[in-house]
């Protein structure tokens, strides 16, 4: 076997997925077989070459993955099964930087008693925490509170569960802030807290050199502080195939070390010190960047890099894959779970095994002249490596994130380098700036990463105004052309020991085949009058669509999610755009696709004062606006749909169904006759006076909040929301369809 951790690893990563697909007891049966299967592989193979023990690792492998993973999992399962549903009181330590990313702060609280106990089986594990606007808490801060529980959605093999199984969460939590509780400062070692130090540092030389918008790309791209990156720029990076740069992973990994070695080849040290140095450098970055899993995923498989370089050895890329792959399995047994993984692992092993192939070709053709060769490298090289990692992550992004950027090769050409040289300005400036003497050169070094942060956010917007930047993948047929094609793959991969170029090229003709095939048979009716409700597990956001029209009624789903239904249901115009509510968090995301979509009209509440963000972007994008006071009123594309809009609410009514749409703040206590009588409620949060209404069916689109004060014997059982798929409602004829996406 020439690689036979690569070997090791990927087997034990696949097979640990299946045992999450599985669970503890399909895990076990497996495991049980694999350990046959391996000991009749080696019978079979006795005495013979090492090549033929391939079978045999790979089955015991897989029966140590299976075996291990019960083993490993069953506690999380007993901690889960016997406190889901209990209010229990709890002392723990968060353990990471509060995260913001849904608008709402999370803690991650290590457990150290329960309900004051020591010994209980929740000890020792995570509960992802949330609570009221007035709790705060810090890292390394020790909490103790009465604590509900409740179990993470889980509904397929990437649910919020296995994500937060993953990163070793058990539980979730909401804090009872009208009961008693403590936030304790814990006092932890100096060596511990330095790297933390370090990180508030440059985050504020960040915010006290640069402007406000350059500053958080910079905190962002640099240490991982993406909370105060604004969503338009980070829709710009996600719809330009950029996101990457957002996250800290391989590519800030290997820029940090690539600098901590170019540094110390200033100094007369011996080769071993200054892997050794690097090594602790790299260390010291994943402290900076809180240890969060990402950076540890990537800080793991560049520290087995620079161990090949410290013993003088020259490290294989895919031995050094597979031998992270294993180490980060054997930590967790729910890592094969983590997006994050997979698309590291998929895009790396599509860089190691797609750029040795192109560097023959470009050295087989290379143009004569020094420097044309390497600009020729250089842009082919780039190109070829988002392709690779495009194309190796692609089946993991449509199951997933149901969309796919096109122009991500090309931002990526425009961005990659650039990123870098800002990543190096933004710590020389910061480095700089501690020496007094060196003010004037700290300063030019501040304006180069200004210049560069400026030029990556205008490059990703210019990107995502491309035509067809990112197409929605979420349709039914994509899964079965994604399950046509690998199947197809593996076909190929059997024949291509016999014909070693016609089945690959025969592979990807049938592939186009087969998609164009299934575009043909699917065939959506464009001039439909349908209504999308977004699965946001947060507030309610609808877009009303009919013949490239659209109009949107809230927007309490990420502008991400929004902005993915208009496009997957055609909308070229969007006419009407009503907000329901002036939180921060809807005003936020309403900011974002107003700017991108360019309503002709924009329904505002009355009462209360506008947002300056949206303000400005009502006043340059929106063709007019309108203040919804007592009741406002609006027809659409030839009378097909009448909307009315009062009380923080928007009734709907188009062919024979009426629907009503209630804000967070809606009250129905002086409501219209009209919006009493609706059919469906949609709604975050059971709205004020919500017992005048008739309705016979309801959707809640936030149902942790709602689904404790519904009453079932009203309306009947509710449509629950939030497993990340969006309700079709699809009037026609005096009935209505209703299914779940497109």
């Amino acid at each position: 076997m020439k690689r036979p951790l690569a070997l090791v690893g990927f087997t034990y990563l696949l097979t640990q997925a299946v045992s999450v697909f599985l669970g503890a007891a399909g895990a076990l049966l497996l495991g049980a077989g694999c350990l046959l299967l391996g000991l009749l592989f080696l019978l079979l193979h006795r005495g013979k070459r090492t090549q033929c023990m391939v079978l045999p690792v790979a089955a015991f492998t897989a029966a140590a993955a299976c075996m291990l993973f019960f083993f490993s999992s069953t506690p999380f399962s007993q901690a889960a099964e016997e406190y889901a549903g209990k209010t229990i009181q709890l002392t723990g330590v968060v353990t990471d930087a509060p995260d913001y990313s849904s608008g709402k702060p999370h803690y991650t609280l290590q457990v150290e008693t329960c309900g004051g106990r020591a010994d209980t089986p929740l000890v020792g594990r995570k509960v992802l925490l949330t609570s009221g606007e007035t709790f705060s808490a810090e890292q390394f801060d020790r909490v103790t509170g009465d604590v509900r529980l409740s179990a993470p959605l889980s509904d397929g093999y990437f649910s919020r569960k296995n994500s937060l199984l993953a990163d070793g969460v058990v539980l979730q939590g909401h804090l009872y802030e009208f009961q008693p509780y403590t936030v304790e400062a814990a006092q932890i070692p100096f060596w511990q807290a330095l790297p933390y130090r370090i990180r508030q540092g440059l985050l504020d030389s960040f915010l006290q050199d640069l402007p406000s918008l350059e500053a958080s790309l910079v905190s962002g791209v640099l240490v991982g502080e993406k909370q105060a990156i604004p969503a338009a720029v980070s829709n710009a990076f996600r719809s330009s195939g950029v996101s990457h740069l957002l996250s800290v992973s391989g590519l800030h990994m290997a820029t940090v070390a690539q600098m901590l070695l170019l540094l110390l080849g200033l100094f007369p040290l011996p080769r071993r010190a200054k892997y050794v140095l690097a090594g602790v450098g790299v260390v010291f970055f994943m402290g900076i960047t809180c240890f969060v899993p990402s950076v540890m995923r990537s800080g793991v498989m560049y520290l087995v890099l620079l161990c090949g370089g410290c013993f003088y050895r020259k490290a294989d890329s895919l031995n050094s894959l597979g031998f992270a792959l294993l180490l980060l399995c054997l930590a967790s047994p729910f890592a094969a779970a983590d997006i994050s993984l997979l698309l590291s692992a998929s895009a790396t092993l599509g860089m190691i095994l797609c750029m040795r192939p192109v560097q023959r070709f470009l050295t087989a053709r290379a143009p004569k002249g020094r420097f044309r060769r390497r600009l020729l490298n250089a842009v082919i090289g780039t190109v070829m490596t988002s392709l690779s990692a495009v194309l190796f992550t692609l089946p993991i992004s449509l199951l997933v994130f149901d969309e796919m950027s096109l122009v991500s090769p090309l931002a990526n050409l425009l961005v990659l380098t650039p990123s870098g040289w800002m990543i190096y300005a933004g710590f020389a400036a910061a480095f700089l700036s501690l020496i007094p003497p060196l003010n004037a050169i700290s300063a030019l070094v501040w304006k180069l990463t200004d210049a560069l942060a400026k030029y990556l956010i205008a490059c990703t917007e210019w990107c995502k105004s491309l035509p067809f930047s990112s197409v929605p993948t979420d349709y039914r047929f994509v899964k079965l052309w994604l399950a046509c094609m690998l199947l197809l793959l593996g076909v190929c991969c059997i024949l291509c020991r016999c014909h070693k170029k016609l089945p690959l090229r025969l592979t990807a003709l049938l592939s186009i085949v087969v998609l164009l095939l299934n575009l043909l048979v699917y065939q959506p009716d464009a001039n439909a009058l349908k209504v999308t409700i977004a699965a946001s597990g947060e507030g309610v956001s609808a877009v009303v669509s009919y013949a490239g029209h659209g109009a949107v009624i809230g927007f309490g789903a990420d502008s991400w999610q929004t902005e993915r239904i208009l496009r997957r249901c055609g909308v070229i115009k969007l006419d009407t755009a009503v907000v329901l509510s002036l939180s921060n968090r809807e005003c936020q995301q309403a900011a974002v696709v107003l700017t991108d979509f360019h309503p002709g009209n924009v329904v505002l509440p009355a009462g209360t004062e506008l947002d300056g963000a949206l303000e400005q972007v009502v006043t340059a994008s929106a063709g007019s606006c309108t203040v919804a006071g007592e009741q406002a009123q609006a027809s659409l594309w030839h009378r097909k749909v009448l909307m009315t809009v009062a009380n923080g609410a928007a009734n709907l009514q188009t062919a024979g169904l009426s629907m009503l749409f209630c804000g967070d703040s809606a009250n129905l206590e002086n409501a219209p006759a009209g919006l009493l009588n609706a059919q469906v409620l949609v709604c975050s949060s059971l709205p004020k006076s919500e017992n005048l209404l008739h309705t016979s069916m309801t959707v809640l689109c936030s149902y942790q909040n709602a689904i404790k004060s519904y009453v079932q014997q009203r309306r009947g059982l509710p449509s629950i929301l939030g497993g990340g798929q969006d309700l079709v409602l699809q009037p026609k004829n005096g009935a209505v369809r209703i299914r779940r996406n497109d």
